[in-house]
């Protein structure tokens, strides 16, 4: 993939130019939440807070603007890392397979300084980088999407090598599930659990020192999902929206309810009406909750930036502080002048008990 005309020189000096230089960077207070006015760029915001790789997905992006690569760049391939991560359950390689053990990965990415072009791929199959593929889908066809057999068949002939993507932990995860579905059938039930290391769907969001905008989403989607299904993040305004005039946002958690409310395009929306991403992903998953009575018996995290370089997150539920016994937000990473970090975000409800999680679908 091409990479943008700025080399390493250029990346400070515009950094520079808006007022922003690093020993100031370190006196800057917590842009989701402050500073509105002023310029934060560049800035990463992901999703990601894999303890193994939260780190190496802001950095691998931040390096790339720094060596003059275009914000696509640094989203595609920050994403790789988690999509090649084999000890994370949700992403890529490695992911939890569907019903009848097999993978099938979701992928989608948008470039603001390409009139805000988008790419995504859904089920497919035995490639580790899907959102490498769903930028192809943007770069090299005159299609959005494409699933199944056809995506593969793009992937093949853009040299993209095909691999066995069931590890051997995500098909000890799966077999374990399997004996465990019911009581009345010949299978008995693991002596050993398998601990996957955790995770989620990642959303990178970019923003470059010019003002520039790319986004990226990538996920094995539900475990042990249904043969086909698939979720938010290869739809283009559920999953990832990117406006370049405006800002980015992304989705993770129960996908269905992101498309129901067109979750991320709704959050760029709100942030063009003037809300602060903070407060625009406040907006939605306060929607969210009222759709459902304020007892929606999942929870959905949106992350989200602007042009200016503010950014936020919020979820539809958090989690219980063990110190203080309060709920607080879930996290998601940051990088910017002041470097990588984990922050906390919003939540709208405490999360689910042991109840209301035996009275649905295992997810």
């Amino acid at each position: 993939m091409a990479l943008k005309s700025m080399n390493r020189r250029n990346f400070f000096t515009n950094v520079a130019g808006f007022g922003i230089g690093i020993p100031m960077a370190k006196k800057m207070g917590m842009f989701q939440k402050e500073n509105r006015g002023k310029l934060n760029r560049p800035l990463i915001v992901t999703s990601k807070t894999n303890p193994f790789v939260k780190e190496k997905v802001t950095t691998t992006a931040w390096d790339i603007l720094k060596e003059g690569g275009s914000p696509m760049d640094a989203a595609e391939k920050a994403v790789n890392i988690s999509e090649l991560d084999p000890q994370d359950p949700t992403v890529g390689y490695g992911g939890s397979p569907n019903e009848e053990g097999v993978l099938q990965l979701d992928a989608s990415v948008m470039s603001g300084p390409d009139n805000n072009n988008a790419g995504a791929v859904a089920a497919l199959e035995n490639i580790k980088t899907p959102c490498s593929v769903a930028r192809v889908v943007m770069e090299r066809t005159d299609h959005l999407m494409l699933v199944g057999k056809g995506a593969l068949k793009l992937a093949r002939m853009h040299g993209f090598k095909e691999y066995n993507l069931l590890t051997e932990e995500a098909r000890l995860e799966w077999v374990a599930w399997k004996e465990n579905l019911s009581n009345r059938d010949y299978y008995f039930s693991p002596r050993i659990k398998f601990k996957p290391e955790g995770g989620g769907t990642i959303n990178v969001l970019v923003l470059d020192a010019n003002g520039d905008i790319a986004g990226v989403t990538s996920t094995s989607g539900h475990h042990f999902k249904l043969v086909g299904r698939v979720g938010d993040s290869p739809i283009i305004g559920a999953g990832l929206y990117v406006d370049n005039g405006i800002g980015a946002a992304g989705a993770t958690g129960h996908g269905a309810e992101s498309m129901k409310v067109c979750a991320s395009f709704f959050t760029v929306e709100k942030m063009r009406e003037g809300m602060s991403p903070l407060e625009a992903c406040r907006f939605v998953c306060q929607r969210v909750v009222d759709r459902h009575q304020g007892k929606p018996l999942f929870t959905l995290k949106l992350v989200a930036l602007n042009k200016k370089g503010e950014y936020g997150c919020c979820s539809v539920r958090g989690k219980i502080d063990k110190q203080t016994g309060k709920l607080k937000g879930r996290d998601f990473s940051v990088h910017d002048l002041r470097g990588h970090r984990t922050e906390n975000g919003m939540a709208l409800l405490p999360p689910m008990t042991e109840a209301e999680k035996n009275s649905i679908p295992w997810r």
